[in-house]
């Protein structure tokens, strides 16, 4: 299987975001790549820091299990292509494993930007949300290079591959099946429930009204692809709009609480039930402490 190693400083933060979105931009791609990550500064069995996963979330992934590695020999030996987070990383690395020096690149430099994510340690989890967000469009920018880079042949599991475990980062459909309109459905209602956890448990650091777009923006994706004939997602993802539109610039707690519970059912067909209680929501929202 294509390995693919993100490389950071001490890999808590930049190094373990980049290495999810990278899985996660993988696998809606098609390609069945090993997204792991490493650092260089020795933080062995650290987790990622809170920032990081907070953010995470918020983006609909899921880094809670991380525990940081430092590169070593043998890391390096096995990766394909290592992906250094900034430019200084990248020089540290093809310093000290020249080996791997003709495989090793800075991220900035595949994306042909020259540009460094900063390490957003010690920020507020606004600048950590700010720079995550930075770490997915060079990453976007940067796929066709990474294609260009690895191995010919390993661009996929083909069907029934033992080797591609379900479920896992690095496990993908297989590319000759076109990716179903419910997989996209899922990955916007994922991003809208990991936002309004973060509304809900952080108020105080969420730009809300830049949160407010996001959803919005996802909420148009998911109107456009009910799952079945008898999907009433249209009608509901209104709905949902509308009690967007009847919060006040500032959510209470309780009123991000029942619009979270509400989202919930964007992952699943709509009936008829489902929008007479988000009605009955609307009627009670903006009363809500």
């Amino acid at each position: 299987m294509t390995g693919i190693l993100l490389v950071g400083a001490a890999d808590t933060g930049r190094a373990p975001m980049a290495a999810a979105l990278l899985a996660r931009l993988a696998e809606q791609r098609g390609y069945r790549w090993a997204v792991e990550s490493a650092g260089v500064l020795g933080h062995d069995g650290a987790a990622a820091e809170v920032e990081a996963r907070d953010t995470m979330l918020h983006m609909g992934l899921d880094i809670g299990e991380h525990q940081a590695r430092s590169l070593d020999d043998d890391i390096a030996r096995r990766a394909d292509l290592i992906v250094a987070i900034d430019s200084g990383t990248a020089l540290v690395v093809r310093a000290r494993f020249p080996a791997a020096a003709p495989r090793t690149f800075g991220l900035g430099e595949l994306a042909g930007r020259a540009r460094d994510v900063p390490d957003p340690f010690r920020m507020q989890i606004g600048a950590w949300m700010t720079y995550a967000r930075e770490l997915e469009r060079l990453l976007e920018a940067a796929l066709p290079r990474m294609v260009e880079l690895l191995p010919a042949g390993d661009e996929g599991p083909t069907v029934g591959d033992e080797r591609a475990t379900p479920g896992s980062p690095a496990a993908v459909a297989s590319p000759a099946a076109p990716p179903p309109i419910a997989g996209e459905r899922a990955a916007a209602a994922t991003r809208i429930a990991g936002l309004l956890q973060v509304a809900v448990q952080m108020p105080d650091v969420l730009d809300w009204a830049a949160a407010r777009g996001r959803i919005e923006a996802d909420l148009a994706a998911i109107a456009a692809a009910p799952a079945e004939p008898s999907d009433l997602i249209a009608a509901y993802v209104g709905l949902l709009r509308a009690a967007l539109a009847l919060l006040p610039p500032a959510p209470s707690p309780a009123q991000l609480a029942a619009l979270q519970q509400a989202a919930e059912k964007l992952r699943a067909p709509v009936g008829q039930d489902a929008l007479v209680a988000l009605s009955s929501t609307l009627a009670t929202l903006p009363r809500l402490p």
